[in-house]
């Protein structure tokens, strides 16, 4: 077994994205992308937190409208947003359902989130009196729950908090708390019951908890199941902790998922340039790939499982081979897209392609325009199998991510 065998995208006809679309290409998953959202909502009711549970996946991870569609339908689901910009964009695309998280925004931008009506998680205490003296509609905080440089309210500042809304007679609605990406799930518990510490001593009418997001995911992992986080046991101490502690049972609990329910939901496939150019500083394998379409990877050391195919698309599996680095198409030096090296089998040659996987969060969002390199396109496979075009490609005149208005069916 290998890790494309393990996924979804061994059943798409990718020869006919490449000869149609072109490469290099982004390639999601509606039935991949709906499965992981049935998952975190099944554990959920599993664990007795059904109706009490509300997902919101932050668009930016992401950023395509098309893939994050099966949102506008799902009771429970919603959409997280940083910027007027898109919430417009999902408006047009008909997303309704939003929770606001800014970072540290201005007094004109504060109010603009009031008339939307959205939740909004406001993350200074000058901002909240802001809000508090316009009158706003509801008043959430975000609070930083590591004392760090990030927005949010400080632990040392809950009391002028408090006092701030009791002067205005006002009432927290919800209150936000950044878990952490790379937290352990008992990092993510203990944070979860100090919460609920804060949420009986500061603001015990409040009516609901926003636990964001920092669910890990294991991009190393082959199998579908040792990628995700465990939803299942980290609902169930949950739910455990807050019965312990008294949380009332009409307080909802709010989750910011991305990479947990995305990152499997997409591939990155290019075209190989030539064969392995092995010289005596290095061996590279040279695709039309780029960096800047997935700078996360080198950004964060972060590895992803590989795949290379014949000209048939059929993968080339062999032990036989040579380590190499992923080159990308620029002059610059450090453009390539992946840390350390790869194994890449013996037949590889110009007339193959790679697949890089699980690319659905942090990746094709990222994309910057540098050197000239255009956007790559990106094609949604549908339940039902059908496939369409939901950006393309940049041409050599136009750099910018090209969102289109109405998705475009990829037919032989």
């Amino acid at each position: 077994m290998t890790a494309l065998s393990e996924s979804w995208l061994s059943g798409i006809n990718l020869k006919l994205i490449a000869d149609q679309v072109g490469t290099p290409v982004f390639i999601y998953s509606e039935g991949q992308f709906r499965k992981n959202l049935a998952r975190v909502r099944k554990a959920a009711d599993d664990a007795g937190l059904g109706e009490r549970v509300e997902f919101y996946i932050p668009f930016f991870p992401n950023s395509n409208p098309h893939h994050l569609a099966p949102l506008k339908e799902l009771d429970g689901f919603g959409v997280l947003v940083q910027l007027p910009s898109e919430y417009r964009l999902l408006r047009a695309h008909g997303f309704e359902k939003f929770i606001v998280s800014p970072g540290h925004v201005s007094n004109e931008e504060i109010s603009f989130w009031d008339s939307t009506r959205c939740p909004t998680f406001l993350a200074s205490l000058n901002e909240v009196a802001h809000s508090l003296a316009t009158q706003a509609p509801s008043i959430s905080v975000r609070v930083d729950s590591l004392d760090s440089g990030k927005p949010g309210v400080k632990y040392g500042e809950l009391e002028q908090l408090s006092a701030l809304l009791q002067e205005y007679d006002r009432e927290l609605d919800c209150v936000e708390v950044y878990c952490g990406s790379g937290n352990s799930l008992d990092d993510m518990v203990r944070t979860v019951e100090e919460m609920f510490e804060v949420f009986q001593k500061y603001f015990p009418t409040a009516r609901g908890i926003n636990f964001a997001g920092g669910h890990g995911f294991d991009y190393d992992a082959h199998a579908e199941a040792d990628k995700h986080f465990d939803w299942s046991l980290y609902f169930r101490r949950l739910a455990d902790a807050a019965q312990r502690m008294g949380i009332p049972e009409d307080v909802k609990f709010l989750f910011e998922p991305a990479r947990d329910v995305l990152a499997d939901t997409g591939a990155l496939l290019m075209s190989v340039e030539r064969s392995v150019i092995t010289t005596p500083v290095s061996s590279i394998v040279v695709t039309d790939g780029c960096r800047m379409l997935m700078p996360s990877a080198q950004l964060r050391n972060r590895g992803h499982n590989t795949a290379f195919l014949d000209q048939d698309m059929r993968e080339i599996v062999n032990e036989q081979g040579i380590s190499a680095a992923v080159r990308g198409r620029t002059i610059l030096r450090n453009d390539y897209l992946l840390p350390g090296e790869v194994h890449v089998p013996e037949g590889v040659d110009a007339t193959s392609y790679m697949v890089i996987l699980d690319t659905g969060a942090y990746c094709a969002t990222q994309h910057m325009e540098f050197l000239n390199v255009p956007p790559a396109a990106e094609v949604l496979v549908s339940s039902d199998g059908s496939m369409d075009l939901i950006t393309a490609a940049g041409d050599e005149l136009d750099k910018w991510r090209n969102l289109l208005e109405e998705k475009q069916p990829v037919r032989s």
